[in-house]
């Protein structure tokens, strides 16, 4: 799992201005199979005009991050559901579906993103919880907060025990699919970044560059 800082307080400020014109619905109507049993919380309703607005501020902010360029390759981003949990909600043990259908046809679904939209204070309980082999991972976000990890692990997030959570949650289509093809390009990205400390010449960048291209077209599929 990978947290970056993505919204600053002046995207926030638009983001909560638009949250309040949203209209909510159960969230088990976006559910399918044995997450229905497991979820409850409630959802934006996408065919709203301020959802729609939202949607489009919130990707053009995605498309242009930087570290999502050139840590996950994105190919696609997936419509979104924002979502709101209340004293006693939960979303149980789950896995997310490989695909998801949209308009322009289905979309394969590498990494699960949650980006938190309310205050650490002004809830309590409703941490993220990660699940990758023997290992668990807890998570609380900031406001601002991204939080990025692979959508088929089983994740969940724990009952709210006062407050309210908010946040935008979707998903995203890499050009990787192969997770080891990915960390080796995290790996080589690593060591660009540290190369950057030293004064290379102009054919050493060209060539450093040159190479890291390469890797990626040769690992994209």
């Amino acid at each position: 799992m990978k947290i970056i800082k993505i919204l600053n307080d002046n995207q926030l400020t638009k983001i909560k201005e638009l949250l309040v014109q949203l209209e909510f619905q159960d969230g088990k109507k976006t559910a399918s199979g044995l997450s229905r049993d497991v979820k409850s919380n409630s959802e934006a309703t996408p065919n709203s005009k301020a959802y729609k607005e939202l949607q489009e501020f919130m990707t053009k902010i995605l498309m242009k991050n930087v570290f999502l360029k050139r840590r996950f390759f994105p190919r696609l981003f997936s419509n979104p559901l924002i979502n709101i949990y209340k004293k006693g909600d939960s979303y149980g043990r789950h896995y997310d579906n490989s695909y998801m259908d949209t308009r322009n046809g289905p979309i394969r679904k590498d990494f699960s993103f949650t980006i938190m939209l309310s205050e650490p204070n002004e809830y309590e309980g409703g941490a993220l919880k990660i699940e990758k082999e023997n290992i668990t991972q807890e998570v609380k976000l900031g406001a601002g907060e991204m939080a990025i990890y692979p959508s088929n692990n089983i994740h969940s997030v724990l009952p709210i025990l006062k407050g309210e959570r908010v946040a935008y949650v979707g998903w995203m289509s890499s050009c990787i699919k192969d997770p080891l093809s990915l960390e080796v390009l995290n790996a080589f990205e690593d060591m660009y970044i540290e190369l950057q400390k030293y004064d290379l010449s102009e054919d050493d960048t060209l060539m450093v560059n040159f190479f890291q291209n390469k890797l990626r077209h040769l690992l994209s599929d």
